[in-house]
């Protein structure tokens, strides 16, 4: 189901997530290059989603019983509250399609973007003209850069007002340029957007993109002031330069770009605490190793809340879900009570409600249940038939039977079957619903009548003429893999 796998997607992408943030942290004390870290976490996310669509999402455990794990848990309740809410929809609305036309939309939108980007970098790049700046070669454009170009090939890119800045400073703008050029950076960062563009809906990977770019800028800054040790003034530069405002593409890696960002790079390059603090170090790794597990344990769950039909006794093979063909009342028409027709059929509709609970019903059955839901007049009665009704809406059964099973007897795995009395009207509606067999629940006998006022029937004829009937139906709510 497309909605447990999103969901499982975003869980797992936000536990790599955090997990990619706490070794981020920790590796700071070495200055190991944290981009590979984000870079880990994206492809992560990623590996899941595609095992997640390629292989068939695991049983959903039987309800009733202990979850998995503790995330498992809170992704169990997430998923069968928005099933519910789909079931709860419109009818003509489905909830599967709408996601799935949703993603598209959201891919095509995303990739409407990074096209229109790239023709505009291109568009630009024609404007710009080939240059040498202090031995190297360089792209002169007259409001883009400093900056980087070029997922297969990269090209530094200068702004005309670099060739007036002062020497030491355009060497280090030159360095810094060179050494996303020289780390193949770009094509790091072209990358996780076409990831993005194909999934577009998973917020925690629009934050791992966000992560995996300022990583990029940080490790860049390491290994310029690896060489040049001038922390103040390269600090000064990136302060100066993004105060200019100066444009920059989304395709394109700037050298102080964006804004917010520089803050993060200064605290970074300016850390220089003697205690490197090889606890926190260890702790954050030991956070992040534990997250990965968690990320490894969620399992992709297949939640439905549809019951299955428990064959009856006698019967061969595999049955629908729902198994309601009506039956002909065969009662006496002075009988205040309606009575199984045969011992036979009453030991068999016990040995049906053993099958389907945990715990034996008590033998004593309940006094006859009926809902009001038309004027159904008299009781069950026999009435002569040349055509039997047939269910013209087993979809809207079938949700009715998800929506009423009681919540506790179903989370307790708790089920059983109840056979029903209809009153099907010369229009196919049911006019009237009685208990005919008991389930031994009186949940669950209350929860049958709500699903029977949903039926609706073919009507009924006798030779060439429509009639009302009563009809006897069974409807069995069993927990599914039990």
């Amino acid at each position: 189901m497309l909605v447990s796998l999103m969901v499982y997607v975003l869980a797992v992408s936000f536990l790599l997530g955090l997990a990619a943030w706490a070794f981020e942290r920790a590796m700071r004390v070495f200055a190991f290059p944290t981009r590979w870290i984000w870079a880990g976490a994206m492809a992560g996310s990623v590996g899941y989603t595609l095992a997640a669509i390629l292989r068939p999402a695991t049983s959903s455990p039987p309800l009733g019983t202990v979850v998995a794990t503790p995330l498992d848990a809170l992704l169990v309740p997430v998923v069968r509250s928005i099933t519910r809410l789909a079931d709860a929809s419109p009818a003509g609305i489905d909830l599967e399609l709408l996601l799935g036309a949703s993603w598209a939309v959201l891919t095509l939108a995303v990739a409407a973007v990074l096209l229109r980007a790239h023709l505009r970098l291109r568009s630009d790049r024609s404007t710009w003209t080939p240059a040498e700046l202090d031995g190297r070669d360089v792209l002169v454009s007259e409001d883009l850069g400093p900056g980087v170009v070029g997922w297969i090939r990269s090209v530094i890119v200068m702004p005309r007002w670099a060739f007036g800045m002062p020497p030491e400073e355009r060497e280090l703008m030159l360095q810094h340029e060179g050494e996303h050029c020289h780390a193949g950076d770009t094509r790091v960062a072209g990358l996780s957007l076409l990831l993005l563009m194909l999934l577009p809906w998973n917020l925690p990977l629009w934050w791992q993109v966000h992560r995996l770019r300022l990583a990029i800028e940080i490790d860049c800054d390491h290994r310029v002031l690896h060489r040049s040790a001038d922390v103040k003034r390269y600090a000064m530069l990136l302060v100066e330069i993004g105060a200019r405002g100066t444009a920059s593409r989304l395709s394109a890696l700037a050298f102080a770009r964006p804004i917010p960002s520089i803050e993060r790079r200064i605290l970074a390059m300016t850390d220089t605490r003697d205690d490197p603090r090889y606890i926190r170090m260890i702790g954050l790794t030991l956070l992040s190793a534990l997250l990965v597990v968690a990320s490894c344990q969620v399992e992709q769950l297949s939640i439905n809340s549809e019951v299955e039909q428990v064959a009856p006794v006698g019967a061969e093979g595999p049955l629908p879900i729902i198994d309601v063909e009506p039956e002909a009342v065969q009662e006496d028409p002075n009988a205040t009570e309606p009575e199984p027709n045969s011992a036979d059929e009453a030991r068999a509709a016990i040995e049906r409600l053993r099958a389907t609970t945990r715990r034996e019903p008590p033998p004593v059955r309940p006094a006859p249940v009926s809902i009001a839901v038309g004027d159904g007049g008299e009781d069950p009665r026999f009435t002569p038939m040349t055509v039997r009704p047939e269910i013209t809406n087993r979809s809207e059964v079938q949700q009715a039977l998800m929506r009423e099973y009681p919540p506790i007897l179903r989370d307790a795995g708790i089920g059983g079957q109840v056979v029903v009395w209809l009153f099907i009207s010369d229009e196919g509606t049911v006019l009237d619903s009685r208990i005919a067999v008991s389930s031994g629940q009186a949940t669950l006998d209350a929860a049958a009548l709500r699903v029977a006022a949903v039926f609706r029937f073919t009507p009924a004829m006798n030779r060439d003429r429509v009639v009302q009937v009563w009809i006897q139906l069974p409807i069995t709510f069993a927990v599914q893999g039990r």
